[in-house]
């Protein structure tokens, strides 16, 4: 089995609960959504070449598709250095080719965690990853924000297929801007809180293109009120690697 990548990385983790740690990304090519704050739109379709950077810092460009041997190789050097907290597996959205991460991380394990970056619309998929998966990372969309239609159902099909997995960890970014409105806040954190209220939530303030934040301070502190009537763990977190002009 082959699989199209955008891009095999290390560098600091921008996102989420491990936000600062160093990671090792392998991010997959293809996107089923056009998510008008999308910050990797080169990662959007699958392409001729992929960029790899080597144990030295050094750029190659690989053909695609690849075979798990070779993702595996040149994933190697890299997951061997030091100080790498975990393997990070995102897009695009990476259960577009779920079938080949599964075959990859089942015929490799890694010497460190692996974390799933995902935008949560594809549950029946995840099925077929998670047995392999240590970290959930799963993006809620909200339409006023994202330009999409509403996933509501899908992502709490997702949510329910990571429950009762031990030894998971699973937490939820949301996006968010100045013109997310408030019901769609509540709608999320009630979605969330219907899985487990103990789940860490991060309002995700939305950036420009030159990382200026995309929401004012009042209507952030406002949603964080919203959203800590339903759950008990919320925490406002840009992308941290946006200021730091690192990938």
């Amino acid at each position: 089995m082959t699989g199209y990548v955008s891009e095999i990385f290390s560098s600091f983790q921008g996102e989420g609960l491990y936000a600062g740690r160093r990671h090792v990304f392998l991010r997959m090519a293809g996107c089923n959504l056009r998510c008008g704050y999308c910050d990797t739109p080169g990662s959007l379709e699958r392409t001729a070449s992929c960029s790899v950077q080597g144990a030295a810092g050094g750029e190659q460009t690989v053909k695609n598709p690849l075979d798990v041997a070779s993702v595996v190789s040149l994933l190697e050097p890299l997951l061997s250095a030091q100080g790498v907290h975990a393997l990070a597996i995102t897009g695009g959205e990476p259960l577009l080719q779920s079938e080949f991460i599964a075959e990859l991380l089942d015929a490799n394990e890694p010497p460190v965690p692996v974390l799933l970056e995902t935008n949560g619309t594809y549950p029946r998929r995840l099925e077929a990853v998670l047995p392999f998966i240590d970290i959930v990372s799963m993006d809620l969309k909200l339409p006023t924000s994202s330009g999409e239609p509403p996933f509501w159902e899908e992502h709490r099909a997702f949510l329910a297929a990571t429950k009762g997995k031990t030894g998971k960890t699973v937490y939820v970014k949301v996006p968010v801007d100045e013109a997310t409105s408030e019901r769609e806040v509540t709608t999320a954190a009630r979605l969330v809180a219907a899985h487990d209220r103990s789940t860490t939530v991060f309002l995700q303030p939305i950036l420009s293109p030159s990382a200026e934040v995309q929401i004012s301070p009042t209507r952030l502190a406002r949603f964080y009120d919203l959203a800590t009537a339903h759950l008990d763990d919320v925490r406002v977190l840009p992308q941290a690697h946006r200021f730091l002009g690192v990938r």
